[in-house]
């Protein structure tokens, strides 16, 4: 990896652990939150006899949830030594530690063996990587033949708006994603087939509803500590107004993306 892709990977790690982020977001970070990964799970065919790899996996919701609901081994990997620490506690308070195992590394750079998961998520993170195709390659050396991928992400029918293209539009994966014949072309390119793309934009406006209500609460009451917007954020309701503008003129949507290693 490059010194200028470490950095990337470096900024947007320490960007995903502010107390502000996981507040606005949510535990999940991702549009959908945990209804969202139950989806991509049964279209995954998550099941008890499944070995999972969770990549940039957060805080190890996910990697729980499957763990939890779906009877999956399930192992997660995250940039970020914080998001790792917290993955591996929440997952001993949950019981769940004896079906997960986290892992601090970079998204390009797996440090699994060959052909030893049987299903990949990416949860709105693919956009994030320096090198998406990288990433992708490196999904696919893990996976068994027949494995499957699956991956929820932003996805851009339009350039951008100024707006957008801020801090804030990138912790909401807005500023950096493809367009989904980008996500099917990448996916195709890095030796997948059966590829299947569906559009849930209902995942954006309960998005946009829970970051206005929490922005509201923040301005009347000390709801966390160590909880305040970086300056770089600029002004979180304009960019929400701008946000739901660009998805309602039919900008920008949100996806899950499915595939099987050829």
């Amino acid at each position: 990896m490059s010194a200028a892709n470490q950095m990337l990977a470096r900024c947007c790690a320490e960007l995903y652990e502010l107390p502000i982020v996981e507040y606005l977001l949510g535990q999940s970070f991702h549009p959908g939150g945990t209804k969202l990964t139950r989806q991509l799970a049964t279209a995954t065919l998550v099941s008890p006899n499944s070995r999972v790899l969770d990549v940039a996996c957060g805080s190890g919701t996910s990697a729980r949830l499957l763990a939890a609901n779906f009877g999956a081994v399930v192992a997660g990997c995250d940039y970020s030594t914080t998001n790792i620490q917290r993955a591996e506690q929440a997952s001993r308070t949950a019981g769940v530690n004896h079906k997960t195992q986290f892992v601090r590394a970079d998204a390009e750079q797996l440090p699994f063996a060959a052909e030893s998961f049987d299903i990949t998520f990416c949860e709105c993170s693919l956009c994030l990587f320096a090198d998406m195709n990288t990433a992708l390659q490196g999904i696919r050396r893990v996976l068994k033949p027949g494995g499957r991928i699956g991956i929820s992400d932003f996805f851009l029918n339009a350039p951008v708006p100024d707006s957008l293209d801020g801090l804030l539009g990138k912790v909401l994966c807005v500023a950096a994603a493809q367009s989904a014949d980008g996500y099917r072309e990448s996916l195709s390119q890095a030796g997948f087939e059966y590829i299947r793309i569906r559009t849930v934009n209902w995942t954006l406006a309960d998005m946009i509803r829970r970051i206005r209500r929490r922005l509201k609460l923040l301005a009347t009451a000390n709801v966390a500590a160590n909880t305040s917007l970086p300056v770089d954020f600029g002004d979180p309701a304009a960019v929400l107004a701008d946000l739901e503008n660009f998805i309602a003129s039919g900008g920008a949507g949100y996806l899950i993306a499915t595939a099987r290693r050829a």
